[in-house]
């Protein structure tokens, strides 16, 4: 999956600036994320904020080019009953777009995600992320059942190496664009302590790529992946 991610620092041009006396940082950054989009289906997350009442499926899924093809869909999860919302449709008529009903209106925050259909096999487009990076000390819910997670930052890797937590008996689903089906690993409990996959063998978490999500099963009860993030820092 190609992505790309430029940071552009609000306060300073450059990462930072330095002086005689200390070494200044900017505190925030913004800037853009490109998603390659295939035909078919695509599990995508959002990784940047884009401000309070912003981060909708109308304002994050419409910025594709060379253009949104027709009858491009967006679908959310509904986490209280473990169900997909009905799908919202790009609409070519000018004005209309993805309409403004409920489903456009749906957030899809930062460490969160959903499934995006292309209906036009000609080739791949590209949707593009804009927004701020989020900063600090980072809480991602992860509620009992069934939920749409991914990294809160534009930061790819395997979601364990930046803290994503595991009980005995949750279920990791990295969707697979090849197969349509879903590579899935387990949390083993004692004396593993760790993440399976289909055949068993113990190992991390496959990786996650900037704008993609995945499927996490907590078994028993809900929980929190927090992690702390600087982008003059990112580890």
């Amino acid at each position: 999956m190609r992505t790309k991610a430029l940071l552009l620092a609000a306060a300073f041009a450059a990462a930072g600036v330095a002086t005689s006396m200390a070494q200044v940082y900017s505190v925030n950054a913004v800037g853009y994320v490109n998603y390659t989009l295939d035909p078919g289906f695509n599990m995508i997350s959002n990784p940047l904020d884009a401000g309070t009442g912003n981060n909708t499926v109308a304002n994050l899924f419409k910025n594709i080019s060379p253009s949104v093809p027709s009858g491009l869909r967006v679908y959310t999860f509904d986490e209280a009953s473990g169900t997909f919302n009905a799908p919202v449709q790009w609409s070519p008529i000018p004005g209309v777009g993805f309409g403004t009903g409920t489903g456009a209106q749906a957030t899809v925050n930062p460490g969160t995600g959903a499934f995006v259909f292309d209906p036009d096999a000609s080739g791949q487009r590209t949707l593009t992320f804009v927004g701020q990076v989020m900063q600090g000390t980072l809480n991602n819910p992860l509620p009992q059942g069934f939920s749409i997670r991914a990294n809160q930052v534009p930061q790819a890797g395997s979601p364990d190496a930046f803290g994503l937590p595991g009980t005995p008996g949750d279920r990791f689903f990295k969707f697979n664009k090849a197969t349509g089906g879903y590579d899935n690993y387990q949390y083993a409990g004692a004396p593993f302590n760790a993440w399976r996959n289909s055949s068993g063998v113990s190992g991390p978490l496959p990786s996650i790529g900037v704008g993609e999500a995945f499927f996490m099963f907590r078994a028993t009860s809900a929980g929190t992946w927090s992690r702390t993030f600087n982008v003059n820092n990112p580890t």
